[in-house]
């Protein structure tokens, strides 16, 4: 059979494990023997008719996803792993051998895309495990209290009352801008990082008091929660930076949580419900773009939207979903387009010193907008060292360095040593989850380090002009 391939095809072949039967061997007598080859289908050409999981099928065991992984590399095959090992093993176990073996294993996997960029086979592995996470929600449904939690989210009015309530409660746990313990059987949530503090005003109640000149073309900004109600801060830089390159900006005050969690989750239909809440919102007014300085936030609007209406079947709001996401731009990136264009200017003679950047999960696999904010940095005088492993993953990943803190806990380890030995007095980054995770982790270490967005950089500066 191998003679009558070309030679590409034989050394594919070869690659997939494929073992080569000359024939039975014959008795001492001369006899024949006889030769049973028994084929295990073990649900294969089910998985080969299942639209999405098919492509799992081009997976030749070449462990590539495991080298790349950083939770594989922390608990191993006899942690995560069944059938086969990792993500791509999560896929094989809830096929080969039932969807319920993988409900544990497929929560070890942090959706950092490592895994899908390495993959030889192009299999989307972090999306089919979310299909997994998706299917045993719709056999079993959510836990009780993920129920809670998606019905306060999904209840803006609710879910912005509450953190405003919050902005007054954490106060005997805060010092500064930090909640460094909390109580009783909340102390956990604090050990090895410290968490932000919920601001006293939310960006929201701050827009509205920052003087903006009316302009022709107009800005919507999409802030997320960690923005609007933990860093205004960052919201406010973005709101001058636009403002100097001559762009009104607005704030929908309707919008809310962009899903990330209820996605991430496998309650497609809350993030849905999410979806449908923040177009509306953001397509209200007649604006020119939708501006996110959140990675997460902006592959929502930009992409995922789009999907979980064409993943339930919902025609109606998926126009409107196109239309939003062909409006929808990270910061730094449109940052860079007005400064290519001539709109803004970053040109700043003197040195603002050294700064490492830490790529977010998001920016880098979703939205391949890495080298903006690194060219933004540069522009704006400060000198970028490269951090070794620079775009590994910090160990956030939203909820799970709740659910998951004996993991998330040396990914961060690892991360505040590597930003370390570069030496800068700075480390930026575009996702303010990222800057939770690592900002909250040096609090708690003695490194006088600054850990900042991009945007709050480039704001000092353009204010410096």
């Amino acid at each position: 059979i191998l003679q009558a391939l070309p030679k590409s095809a034989t050394a594919q072949a070869l690659t997939s494990y494929v073992s080569v039967i000359t024939g039975p061997v014959p008795n001492t007598d001369g006899s024949p023997k006889n030769l049973h080859i028994v084929l295990l289908d073990n649900r294969r050409s089910e998985m080969a008719s299942d639209p999405q999981f098919k492509q799992a099928l081009q997976c030749i065991r070449c462990a590539s996803c495991l080298n790349v992984c950083p939770v594989f590399r922390l608990v191993g095959g006899h942690v995560f792993g069944k059938v086969y090992t990792g993500g791509i093993g999560t896929i094989l176990t809830a096929w080969f051998d039932a969807i319920k073996s993988a409900e544990d294993i497929q929560g070890l996997c942090i959706q950092c895309g490592a895994c899908k960029e390495v993959c030889p086979g192009k299999i989307n592995i972090p999306e089919l495990i979310m299909e997994i996470r998706r299917r045993l929600v719709k056999e079993d449904g959510l836990p009780l209290m993920q129920k809670a939690i998606f019905a306060v989210v999904n209840s803006r009015r609710l879910f912005h009352t509450m953190l405003r309530a919050a902005s007054v409660a954490d106060k005997p746990c805060t010092k500064g801008r930090f909640i460094r313990h909390l109580p009783l059987f909340l102390a956990g949530l604090t050990d090895g990082r410290s968490l932000p503090a919920i601001a006293t005003v939310p960006f929201r109640d701050r827009f509205k008091n920052i003087p903006q000149k009316r302009q022709k073309e107009k800005i919507a900004f999409f802030a997320g929660c960690l923005i609007d109600f933990a860093y205004p801060e960052m919201g406010e830089s973005l709101v001058r930076i636009l403002n100097r390159a001559g762009f009104e900006v607005v704030f929908p005050d309707a919008q809310t949580c962009c899903g990330a969690p209820a996605r991430y989750s496998g309650a497609y239909e809350v993030a849905a419900q999410n979806a449908v809440d923040n177009i509306n919102a953001l397509l209200e007014d007649e604006v020119a773009w939708v501006i996110s300085a959140c990675p997460t936030c902006t592959a929502a609007l930009a992409r995922e939207f789009q999907h979980l209406f064409e993943n339930l079947g919902q025609t109606e709001p998926l126009a409107k979903a196109k239309e939003l996401a062909a409006k929808t731009v990270d910061a730094s990136t449109f940052i860079a387009r007005l400064v290519s264009e001539g709109r803004l200017s970053l040109a700043e003679s003197r040195s603002a010193g050294t700064v490492t950047y830490h790529d977010s999960c998001h920016l880098k696999r979703t939205l391949h907008a890495e080298r903006a904010p690194r060219d933004l940095l540069k522009m704006a005088g400060y000198e970028v060292a490269e951090m070794y492993e620079c775009d590994s993953c910090c160990g956030m990943g939203g909820s799970y360095s709740l659910k998951l803190p004996e993991i998330s806990a040396p990914m961060l380890q690892r991360k505040l040593k590597n930003i370390c030995a570069t030496g800068a007095s700075t480390v930026a980054m575009d996702c303010p989850g990222c800057i939770m995770q690592i900002r909250g982790g040096f609090d708690q270490t003695s490194a006088p380090l600054r850990v900042c967005h991009t945007l709050e950089l480039l704001d000092e500066t353009l204010g410096a002009q």
